[in-house]
Protein backbone atom coordinates (compact mmCIF):
# COMPACT_ATOMS: atom_id res chain seq x y z
CA UNK A 1 0.00 0.00 0.00
CA UNK A 2 1.45 3.49 -1.05
CA UNK A 3 2.18 5.62 1.81
CA UNK A 4 1.55 9.29 1.23
CA UNK A 5 4.13 11.87 2.42
CA UNK A 6 3.58 15.83 2.37
CA UNK A 7 6.94 17.45 1.75
CA UNK A 8 6.35 21.34 3.19
CA UNK A 9 9.01 23.37 2.22
CA UNK A 10 9.50 27.43 2.44
CA UNK A 11 11.03 29.11 -0.47
CA UNK A 12 14.81 27.72 -1.24
CA UNK A 13 14.25 25.10 0.84
CA UNK A 14 14.98 21.85 -0.39
CA UNK A 15 15.25 17.77 -0.20
CA UNK A 16 19.40 16.57 -0.53
CA UNK A 17 20.13 13.84 -2.90
CA UNK A 18 20.56 11.59 -0.25
CA UNK A 19 17.64 12.07 1.05
CA UNK A 20 15.59 11.68 -2.43
CA UNK A 21 17.57 8.40 -2.87
CA UNK A 22 16.18 7.00 0.25
CA UNK A 23 12.37 8.37 -0.10
CA UNK A 24 12.76 6.43 -3.70
CA UNK A 25 13.38 3.47 -2.74
CA UNK A 26 10.04 2.55 -0.37
CA UNK A 27 6.23 2.83 -1.70
CA UNK A 28 6.18 6.23 -1.07
CA UNK A 29 3.83 9.09 -2.98
CA UNK A 30 5.49 12.39 -2.46
CA UNK A 31 3.64 16.03 -2.79
CA UNK A 32 4.86 18.77 -2.66
CA UNK A 33 2.80 22.20 -2.24
CA UNK A 34 4.29 25.11 -2.29
CA UNK A 35 2.59 26.75 0.71
CA UNK A 36 -0.66 25.79 3.04
CA UNK A 37 -3.19 27.23 0.53
CA UNK A 38 -1.95 24.87 -1.88
CA UNK A 39 -2.14 22.06 0.62
CA UNK A 40 -5.40 22.54 1.50
CA UNK A 41 -6.58 22.37 -2.45
CA UNK A 42 -5.14 19.08 -2.79
CA UNK A 43 -7.35 16.55 -1.26
CA UNK A 44 -4.49 13.51 -1.80
CA UNK A 45 -1.97 15.44 -0.35
CA UNK A 46 -4.42 16.22 2.91
CA UNK A 47 -4.84 12.26 3.04
CA UNK A 48 -1.27 11.62 3.69
CA UNK A 49 0.44 9.94 6.70
CA UNK A 50 3.47 12.13 7.06
CA UNK A 51 4.96 15.60 6.47
CA UNK A 52 8.19 16.29 6.08
CA UNK A 53 9.20 19.66 6.80
CA UNK A 54 11.77 22.69 7.97
CA UNK A 55 11.17 26.20 8.50
CA UNK A 56 7.15 25.99 7.17
CA UNK A 57 4.77 26.83 10.37
CA UNK A 58 2.56 24.03 11.04
CA UNK A 59 -0.25 24.43 13.11
CA UNK A 60 -3.66 23.20 14.69
CA UNK A 61 -5.05 24.21 11.42
CA UNK A 62 -3.08 22.03 8.90
CA UNK A 63 -3.24 19.35 11.67
CA UNK A 64 -6.76 18.99 11.59
CA UNK A 65 -7.16 18.48 8.24
CA UNK A 66 -4.60 15.96 7.87
CA UNK A 67 -6.89 12.90 9.72
CA UNK A 68 -4.54 10.08 8.49
CA UNK A 69 -1.28 11.86 9.77
CA UNK A 70 0.77 9.64 12.19
CA UNK A 71 4.48 11.81 12.10
CA UNK A 72 5.81 15.36 11.44
CA UNK A 73 9.33 15.04 10.60
CA UNK A 74 11.68 18.26 11.04
CA UNK A 75 14.96 18.49 9.37
CA UNK A 76 16.47 20.24 11.81
CA UNK A 77 16.56 20.74 15.97
CA UNK A 78 14.13 23.13 17.30
CA UNK A 79 10.64 22.48 16.60
CA UNK A 80 9.07 25.52 17.86
CA UNK A 81 7.22 26.22 14.44
CA UNK A 82 5.01 23.23 14.75
CA UNK A 83 2.35 22.49 17.40
CA UNK A 84 3.63 20.15 19.85
CA UNK A 85 -0.24 20.37 22.12
CA UNK A 86 -2.06 20.02 18.75
CA UNK A 87 -0.35 16.96 17.20
CA UNK A 88 -0.27 15.55 21.02
CA UNK A 89 -3.63 15.19 21.18
CA UNK A 90 -4.14 13.18 17.86
CA UNK A 91 -1.31 11.17 18.77
CA UNK A 92 0.99 12.52 16.45
CA UNK A 93 4.64 12.25 16.15
CA UNK A 94 6.79 15.26 16.66
CA UNK A 95 10.45 14.41 15.65
CA UNK A 96 13.67 16.67 15.02
CA UNK A 97 17.55 15.72 14.01
CA UNK A 98 18.96 16.82 17.38
CA UNK A 99 22.84 16.02 16.31
CA UNK A 100 22.59 16.86 12.95
CA UNK A 101 23.90 20.35 13.01
CA UNK A 102 25.60 21.00 16.25
CA UNK A 103 29.19 20.87 14.52
CA UNK A 104 27.87 23.14 11.89
CA UNK A 105 26.89 25.98 14.57
CA UNK A 106 29.75 25.09 16.67
CA UNK A 107 31.93 26.73 13.96
CA UNK A 108 29.83 29.23 13.11
CA UNK A 109 30.01 30.47 16.85
CA UNK A 110 33.97 30.56 16.80
CA UNK A 111 33.60 32.44 13.62
CA UNK A 112 31.94 34.61 15.23
CA UNK A 113 34.22 35.26 17.98
CA UNK A 114 37.08 35.67 15.64
CA UNK A 115 35.69 37.82 13.29
CA UNK A 116 34.45 40.02 16.42
CA UNK A 117 37.94 39.80 18.19
CA UNK A 118 40.39 40.48 14.77
CA UNK A 119 37.85 42.93 13.62
CA UNK A 120 37.48 41.33 10.57
CA UNK A 121 34.57 42.60 9.42
CA UNK A 122 34.90 45.90 9.92
CA UNK A 123 38.51 45.44 8.19
CA UNK A 124 36.22 43.96 5.08
CA UNK A 125 33.91 47.77 5.04
CA UNK A 126 36.68 49.57 5.32
CA UNK A 127 39.17 48.24 2.79
CA UNK A 128 36.22 47.67 0.26
CA UNK A 129 36.11 51.53 0.55
CA UNK A 130 39.82 52.27 -0.20
CA UNK A 131 40.52 53.03 3.67
CA UNK A 132 43.94 51.07 4.08
CA UNK A 133 44.43 52.95 7.10
CA UNK A 134 41.80 51.91 8.67
CA UNK A 135 44.48 48.98 10.00
CA UNK A 136 45.04 51.93 12.37
CA UNK A 137 41.15 52.48 13.82
CA UNK A 138 40.50 48.69 14.32
CA UNK A 139 43.13 47.25 16.75
CA UNK A 140 42.19 43.47 17.41
CA UNK A 141 42.52 41.56 20.46
CA UNK A 142 43.92 38.00 20.74
CA UNK A 143 41.71 35.04 21.94
CA UNK A 144 44.07 33.32 23.79
CA UNK A 145 44.19 33.45 27.70
CA UNK A 146 40.19 35.15 27.11
CA UNK A 147 37.27 33.91 28.85
CA UNK A 148 34.03 32.79 27.30
CA UNK A 149 31.26 32.06 29.07
CA UNK A 150 28.71 29.55 27.70
CA UNK A 151 25.04 30.02 28.70
CA UNK A 152 23.84 26.39 27.89
CA UNK A 153 25.45 23.44 28.42
CA UNK A 154 24.32 20.89 25.66
CA UNK A 155 25.91 19.88 22.68
CA UNK A 156 26.52 22.91 20.88
CA UNK A 157 27.62 24.60 23.83
CA UNK A 158 30.11 21.67 24.84
CA UNK A 159 31.38 21.31 21.59
CA UNK A 160 32.78 25.27 21.58
CA UNK A 161 33.84 24.76 24.58
CA UNK A 162 35.93 21.90 22.89
CA UNK A 163 36.64 24.19 20.57
CA UNK A 164 37.80 27.03 22.45
CA UNK A 165 39.89 25.15 25.00
CA UNK A 166 42.07 23.22 22.64
CA UNK A 167 41.91 25.35 19.57
CA UNK A 168 41.95 28.97 21.06
CA UNK A 169 43.31 28.42 23.93
CA UNK A 170 40.35 30.00 26.10
CA UNK A 171 39.20 29.96 29.33
CA UNK A 172 35.78 28.52 29.18
CA UNK A 173 33.38 29.37 31.54
CA UNK A 174 29.77 27.62 31.64
CA UNK A 175 25.97 27.72 32.99
CA UNK A 176 23.14 25.12 32.70
CA UNK A 177 20.21 24.45 35.34
CA UNK A 178 20.23 20.95 34.23
CA UNK A 179 24.14 20.09 33.76
CA UNK A 180 25.93 19.48 37.23
CA UNK A 181 29.55 18.02 35.82
CA UNK A 182 31.64 18.13 32.74
CA UNK A 183 34.67 15.47 31.29
CA UNK A 184 36.21 18.74 30.58
CA UNK A 185 38.70 19.47 33.42
CA UNK A 186 38.89 22.82 31.91
CA UNK A 187 35.65 24.19 31.94
CA UNK A 188 34.40 25.72 35.00
CA UNK A 189 30.42 25.34 35.86
CA UNK A 190 29.45 28.18 37.28
CA UNK A 191 26.18 28.29 40.03
CA UNK A 192 25.65 31.59 39.13
CA UNK A 193 24.57 32.69 35.62
CA UNK A 194 25.87 36.48 37.39
CA UNK A 195 29.53 34.91 37.19
CA UNK A 196 29.20 34.71 33.22
CA UNK A 197 27.88 38.07 33.09
CA UNK A 198 30.55 39.63 35.40
CA UNK A 199 33.99 37.92 34.10
CA UNK A 200 33.30 36.71 30.37
CA UNK A 201 35.25 38.86 27.42
CA UNK A 202 33.00 36.67 25.22
CA UNK A 203 29.30 35.14 25.95
CA UNK A 204 27.49 32.69 23.90
CA UNK A 205 23.78 31.56 24.08
CA UNK A 206 22.96 27.94 23.20
CA UNK A 207 19.69 27.96 25.10
CA UNK A 208 15.88 27.39 23.21
CA UNK A 209 13.49 29.68 23.12
CA UNK A 210 10.45 29.58 25.70
CA UNK A 211 8.46 32.56 26.98
CA UNK A 212 10.07 32.81 30.57
CA UNK A 213 13.34 33.16 28.36
CA UNK A 214 12.21 35.98 26.16
CA UNK A 215 14.49 39.16 26.30
CA UNK A 216 16.81 36.86 28.89
CA UNK A 217 18.79 39.28 27.71
CA UNK A 218 18.21 42.91 28.45
CA UNK A 219 19.52 46.42 29.21
CA UNK A 220 20.18 45.58 32.97
CA UNK A 221 22.00 42.82 32.19
CA UNK A 222 23.94 44.42 29.80
CA UNK A 223 24.83 46.58 31.85
CA UNK A 224 26.66 43.87 34.03
CA UNK A 225 28.17 42.77 31.35
CA UNK A 226 32.03 44.26 31.45
CA UNK A 227 32.66 46.85 28.64
CA UNK A 228 35.15 45.27 26.51
CA UNK A 229 32.92 41.43 26.65
CA UNK A 230 30.88 40.45 23.21
CA UNK A 231 27.56 38.47 22.91
CA UNK A 232 27.07 36.09 20.47
CA UNK A 233 23.43 34.44 19.92
CA UNK A 234 23.68 31.67 17.23
CA UNK A 235 20.63 29.96 19.48
CA UNK A 236 16.93 31.79 19.05
CA UNK A 237 15.61 34.77 18.41
CA UNK A 238 14.14 36.53 20.99
CA UNK A 239 16.15 35.55 23.99
CA UNK A 240 17.93 39.19 23.25
CA UNK A 241 16.18 42.90 23.85
CA UNK A 242 17.71 43.75 20.27
CA UNK A 243 16.79 47.48 20.70
CA UNK A 244 18.78 47.38 24.22
CA UNK A 245 21.45 45.75 22.67
CA UNK A 246 21.66 48.44 19.41
CA UNK A 247 21.65 50.89 22.86
CA UNK A 248 24.27 49.16 24.71
CA UNK A 249 27.03 48.92 21.68
CA UNK A 250 26.32 52.20 20.93
CA UNK A 251 27.20 53.60 24.40
CA UNK A 252 29.93 51.87 24.90
CA UNK A 253 28.39 49.23 27.68
CA UNK A 254 29.87 46.53 25.55
CA UNK A 255 31.95 46.47 23.06
CA UNK A 256 30.10 44.65 20.17
CA UNK A 257 27.59 41.83 18.95
CA UNK A 258 27.79 38.53 16.68
CA UNK A 259 23.98 37.95 15.77
CA UNK A 260 22.80 35.14 13.50
CA UNK A 261 18.72 34.80 14.78
CA UNK A 262 16.40 37.42 15.60
CA UNK A 263 13.24 37.61 16.80
CA UNK A 264 11.24 38.11 13.42
CA UNK A 265 12.57 36.53 10.58
CA UNK A 266 13.28 37.95 7.69
CA UNK A 267 14.44 41.17 9.32
CA UNK A 268 13.59 44.09 7.47
CA UNK A 269 16.47 46.06 5.40
CA UNK A 270 16.53 49.26 8.08
CA UNK A 271 16.34 46.52 11.51
CA UNK A 272 17.50 48.24 14.26
CA UNK A 273 21.09 46.04 14.35
CA UNK A 274 22.10 46.53 11.03
CA UNK A 275 23.34 50.32 11.11
CA UNK A 276 25.55 49.83 14.59
CA UNK A 277 29.31 49.05 14.43
CA UNK A 278 30.28 46.40 15.76
CA UNK A 279 27.74 44.37 15.41
CA UNK A 280 27.86 41.46 12.99
CA UNK A 281 24.79 39.93 11.78
CA UNK A 282 24.41 36.77 9.35
CA UNK A 283 20.87 35.88 8.07
CA UNK A 284 20.45 32.63 10.05
CA UNK A 285 22.72 30.49 8.38
CA UNK A 286 24.94 28.61 11.30
CA UNK A 287 23.58 25.72 10.69
CA UNK A 288 23.29 26.09 6.80
CA UNK A 289 26.50 23.97 5.68
CA UNK A 290 26.48 20.89 2.90
CA UNK A 291 26.94 18.24 5.91
CA UNK A 292 24.63 19.86 8.30
CA UNK A 293 21.49 20.53 6.02
CA UNK A 294 22.16 16.91 4.70
CA UNK A 295 22.26 15.02 7.83
CA UNK A 296 18.95 16.73 8.95
CA UNK A 297 16.83 15.89 5.54
CA UNK A 298 18.41 12.50 5.73
CA UNK A 299 17.76 11.92 9.81
CA UNK A 300 13.81 13.35 9.16
CA UNK A 301 13.29 10.89 6.05
CA UNK A 302 14.35 8.00 8.12
CA UNK A 303 12.58 9.17 11.22
CA UNK A 304 9.11 8.61 8.69
CA UNK A 305 10.31 5.68 7.15
CA UNK A 306 10.76 4.38 10.71
CA UNK A 307 7.11 5.37 11.54
CA UNK A 308 5.56 4.30 8.00
CA UNK A 309 6.91 0.91 8.65
CA UNK A 310 5.19 0.19 12.11
CA UNK A 311 7.98 1.04 14.35
CA UNK A 312 8.22 3.89 16.90
CA UNK A 313 10.61 6.78 16.05
CA UNK A 314 13.73 7.44 17.80
CA UNK A 315 13.56 11.30 18.36
CA UNK A 316 9.90 11.89 19.10
CA UNK A 317 9.90 15.56 21.33
CA UNK A 318 6.14 14.18 22.30
CA UNK A 319 4.87 11.14 24.27
CA UNK A 320 1.08 9.97 24.30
Amino acid sequence: MTNKIVVLLEEHEEITAEGMKLLKKGDYELFFPKNKLELFANDEALSSKAMLVRGAIIGEDIIERMPNLKIIARGGVGIDNIDIEAATQRKIHVCNVPDANFTSVAEHVVGMLLSLSHQIVNGDRAIRKGEFHARHKYIGRELTGKTIGIIGFGRIGQLVAEKCVYGLNMNVLAYDPFVNETKMKEVELVESIQDIFKEADFITLHLPYIPTLHHFINSSVLKNMKPNAYIINCARGGLIDEEALAEAVKRGDIAGAGIDVFQREPIEKDHVLLSVENIIATPHMGASTFESLNRMVVGAVKEIIRTLEGNIPENSVNTF
